[in-house]
């Protein structure tokens, strides 16, 4: 726990302020934070711009949050837009709308649902997606569970249990503005997945490497190499088989 003896800030409308170190945070409206924040607790309603990095016990914000750093939390509440061009650190996040980061996500418990990109890697212990995602490097924890909507791209999966399903139960508004923006088609495009529980369904990879491997419909899968058992969808389309 950081020190509650620090001052407050509070930005109301149109206003910016200095970074520094803080107790609360609250930011109502277009507020602007010129340089690194670290308090107790960081809210914002509205369109906030961080000209620096964040690091917060606990962030919490409905509209929009630019982040021009790195932000660290034990727990991030996002309903609306996160964007960072730093690293994203933290222990339980949630996110329902969008979350943007030209570098990586690190957390424990990730629960997402919108739409997701993600320059280089995501890692944590759970993973829980519900929309459209892209990810340009390694996607990694134990538990992996996606649900996704549109054409959504992962360069690669590692876990213990990996589900891919497509995810219809988004939400009309979440929906509707993933459709305007040409995400359609309820497939994930991914280069290699390694596990030991998988479960896949519309899904198109190159290998698909594990234990226990269940192929449903709708995937198209060049090679799978399995362990122990691999079960394959009549509707799904797996090029070569191979036990090891």
């Amino acid at each position: 726990m950081k020190d509650r003896t620090r001052p407050n800030l509070k930005i109301i409308g149109n206003n910016s302020a200095s970074g520094g170190q803080y107790s609360d945070v609250r930011i109502i409206g277009d507020g602007v934070v010129e340089g690194d924040v670290e308090c107790i607790n960081f809210k914002s309603v509205g369109d906030s711009k961080i000209n620096g990095s964040v690091k917060a016990d606990h962030l919490k914000t409905v509209g929009s949050i630019s982040v021009e750093g790195s932000v660290e939390s034990d727990s991030i509440a996002i309903t609306g837009d996160l964007r960072s061009t730093g690293d994203i650190r933290v222990g339980d996040l949630r996110v329902k709308g969008g979350i943007i980061t030209k570098s990586s996500i690190k957390g424990d418990d990730v629960r997402l649902t919108g739409h997701v990109e993600v320059k280089n890697n995501c890692e944590g212990e759970s993973f829980r997606s519900n929309g459209q995602l892209t990810i340009g490097g390694l996607l990694s924890a134990d538990d992996i569970d996606i649900k996704a909507y549109g054409r959504s791209r992962i360069n690669e999966i590692g876990g213990d249990r990996i589900i891919v399903r497509k995810g219809p139960g988004i939400g009309r508004v979440i929906k509707s503005a993933l459709a305007a923006a040409g995400f359609r088609s309820e497939m994930l495009e991914v280069n290699s997945i390694e596990g030991d529980e998988i479960r896949l369904e519309y899904t198109k990879a190159k290998v698909v490497r594990g234990k226990d491997i269940v192929i449903d419909g709708g995937c198209n899968i060049e090679i799978v190499e399995y362990k122990d058992s691999l079960r394959v969808h009549h509707g799904a389309t797996v090029k070569q088989k191979r036990k090891i």
